[in-house]
């Protein structure tokens, strides 16, 4: 499956229609859609998720659940329409309009307004595969109306509406045929987020995990048709005639499902009470950087946290210091200020000079025209020529009085464009310079300030408890970790009564098992229930062979792929992958059998690692589609991001594409190793607040 065009039409930062359309067929996989910070390269990424799968975003990047949390779907529906298409709906049309339109639709006068009131997203592909139907290009438009609050899903297979849409629905036909929204985040993924990853530590960021590995590999097709033969057969036995073991059959069930629905609540508890201790360890890091400001005694974990504080103000400093450079270029002419300001007082006299003068010439000019064609109508009237040499004579009098002139001559000839030229110059030194430099000048003087403290501090480490603002940070802190403490206490809590609850689902699952086999089935459902364990049975011994062999392949790809991208050969020695009912733990061991502890990695090998869990588990399940990369090569040093280039990028899929701010995501040096794959480039260009995208060839790339 290849993507053959994109289109954001009104989307957030999109003004009006943004199309690409990507050129395939060249054997080069790599695309690149670059732009500074703050052009819409995760909004562009955000709106490809929206698109596929609207309210259903949450579940795949933790921003939009975020986002979600604070103002609900229709808030987030409402924020995606353009700001300038926003304000041009209220400023342009009026509110009573706008009512009746909210009230009856949109009718011929009003359709204009659409242009102002619909955003949409769209997604063309090629190569898609859908049994029993012929299909050369698929296109996904999701568009939403602010005045209607419509959200419109729009699936054209070769441009023509299909049945099978129709008949499944749109989501379910995008889950089932284009991408499934629980692997979508192994396809959609930013190198920045997918550390965490390697920090996959809770039961419940293990369970996300192991329900992602079962779909991604096709396993949880499988067991769901195993639950579906299951659940059918239990339907049989509930409408037998045996009331008595049909009774206690129900109320199994019936006890079943009721921990189903407790374990679902522990589910949502879970993760709230997870998403609390998150924001309690936030908390407890800034406080922790209070005292390391204060000059407290710290941990080793703190020395390095503070020492890496030290880097990147050091590294600010030397930035500040080159953009001070530049500054100094323009010193002489601000130092020179009188004499700038005499020049400027004479480059404007000598522009209003020029000015008079050709007002004076154009209106002498009008003059004699006018003095002219008062002596062709003095001739065409009958009057003597006595008369008309006296008028003449009055008339010209007259004129004279009005026809002007000027001898003062301008010291400098200046054209107009110099004079606006040199005028925004004045302005620039005299107003913006002097403003910019001061903010430069006073944020280098701040940076300065705490690399010299947190020098000082990594230096001269010692303790000041007995400091009265120490103490209340540290009171502050231990209040923290206590809480975080009791929260931990309390998710631990939760886990153990989950799993007391799911011991007893198991023994309930059993006795309803052991129970159903007494249970007669009604004569009418004999064959079926018999085909059911049948296949039931050839199902088992089929899941069982699959997981071994799916198990067996992903260790072979994970470790295979880490020792082919890191530096240390054969730093991986082997990789087990245990999975225990729902929970999925991975681990690696060294050479020596030892056990490698994820958290002891440098961040740029928890990123490696990450890297390769996600290659293995794209290339293991087969699934053919683009893959979308947010802030590439970030944490890698030179041999990583080659390794990545040239291993990871052109095989990964046949579609890449890459979301860099560039020389900080992707350097000069980089892009050089990149060429030979890269397919198209396309930058994100801003103007007056909305942003367009413009394709550009790869060799300006580094020089837009």
């Amino acid at each position: 499956m290849l993507i053959k065009s994109i289109e954001l039409n009104n989307y957030r930062l999109y003004r009006g229609l943004n199309r690409i359309v990507f050129q395939n067929g060249n054997n080069k996989n790599l695309y690149i859609i670059s732009g500074e910070n703050g052009f819409g390269k995760t909004t562009f990424l955000h709106s490809l998720l929206w698109c596929l799968y609207g309210r259903l975003m949450a579940d795949i990047d933790q921003t939009f659940n975020k986002e979600m949390a604070k103002g609900e779907y229709y808030n987030t529906l409402i924020n995606n329409l353009n700001e300038v298409s926003k304000q041009k709906l209220h400023s342009e049309v009026s509110q009573n309009k706008l009512t009746r339109i909210k009230k009856e639709g949109y009718t011929s006068d009003s359709e204009y307004i659409k242009e102002w009131s619909r955003y949409s997203v769209s997604l063309e592909f090629t190569e898609v595969l859908i049994p029993s139907i012929p299909c050369y290009s698929l296109k996904i438009t999701r568009f939403y109306d602010i005045l209607l609050d419509e959200e419109i899903v729009e699936i054209l297979i070769d441009g023509m509406p299909n049945e099978l849409t129709k008949e499944i629905g749109n989501e379910i036909f995008i889950n089932d045929f284009i991408l499934n929204k629980d692997i979508a985040r192994f396809f959609f993924f930013d190198s920045e987020k997918i550390v965490s990853l390697a920090e996959t530590n809770t039961i419940e960021d293990k369970r996300k995990l192991c329900s992602a590995y079962n779909e991604v590999l096709g396993v949880k097709k499988y067991e769901d048709l195993k639950r579906n033969l299951e659940n059918l057969r239990l339907r049989f036995r509930r409408k037998s005639d045996d009331v008595d073991s049909r009774n206690k059959l129900d109320n199994l069930i019936s006890k079943q499902e009721i921990l189903n629905e407790i374990l679902e609540k522990q589910g949502q508890q879970t993760t709230h009470l997870d998403s609390q201790l998150f924001l309690l360890r936030k908390e407890d890091e800034n406080l922790q950087m209070q005292l390391l400001r204060e000059g407290s005694g710290v941990t080793m974990e703190e020395l390095n946290r503070l020492e890496s504080l030290l880097q990147n103000t050091r590294q600010k400093d030397a930035d500040y210091k080159n953009k001070l450079k530049l500054f100094l270029e323009f010193a002489p002419f601000a130092i020179s200020g009188k004499l700038f300001q005499q020049t400027k007082t004479q480059v404007e006299r000598d522009i209003n000079i020029l000015q008079i003068k050709n007002n004076v010439s154009s209106q002498n000019s009008l003059l004699i025209d006018i003095a002219n064609e008062m002596q062709e109508t003095y001739k065409n009237v009958a009057l003597s020529e006595n008369i008309q040499k006296k008028l003449m004579t009055a008339f010209n009098n007259i004129v004279a009085k009005y026809n002007d002139s000027t001898d003062e001559k301008p010291l400098l000839s200046v054209s107009k464009e110099d004079f606006d030229e040199f005028i925004s110059i004045y302005s620039n030194l005299t107003t913006t310079y002097r403003v910019e430099f001061e903010h430069l000048a006073d944020d280098y003087r701040k940076n300065k300030l705490v690399v010299e403290r947190t020098a000082r501090n990594i230096s001269n480490m010692h303790f000041k408890e007995n400091d009265n603002i120490i103490k209340k940070i540290r009171r502050q802190k231990n209040d923290n970790e206590r809480k975080i403490a009791e929260l931990e206490l309390k998710i631990r809590q939760t886990h153990e009564n989950r799993g007391a609850q799911i011991r007893e689902l198991e023994v309930l699952s059993r006795q309803i098992s052991e129970l159903s086999k007494k249970v007669s089935v009604d004569d009418s459902d004999s064959k079926k229930d018999k085909v059911a364990e049948q296949l039931i049975k050839e199902l088992l011994t089929f899941l069982v062979a699959l997981k071994n062999k799916k198990k067996s392949a992903l260790e072979g790809r994970i470790k295979t792929t880490m020792n082919n991208l890191m530096h240390k050969t054969d730093f991986i020695g082997d990789v087990d992958i245990v999975i225990v009912e729902d929970v999925i733990d991975i681990n690696l061991f060294s050479n020596d059998k030892v056990l490698i502890k994820k958290e002891s990695l440098s961040k740029g090998e928890q990123q490696l690692y990450a890297t390769a869990l996600l290659k293995a588990l794209v290339e293991e399940s087969g699934i053919q589609f683009p893959v979308f990369i947010d802030s590439p090569l970030q944490k890698f040093d030179k041999s990583h991001a080659n390794k990545i280039i040239t291993e990871f990028y052109p095989t990964i899929s046949k579609q890449v594409i890459l979301f860099p701010l560039l020389y900080k995501e992707l350097t000069k040096n980089e892009l050089e190793t990149m060429k030979p794959y890269i397919n198209s480039v396309y930058l994100l260009k801003n103007e007056n607040s909305c942003s367009f995208i413009e394709q550009i060839d790869v060799n300006n790339l580094m020089n837009e």
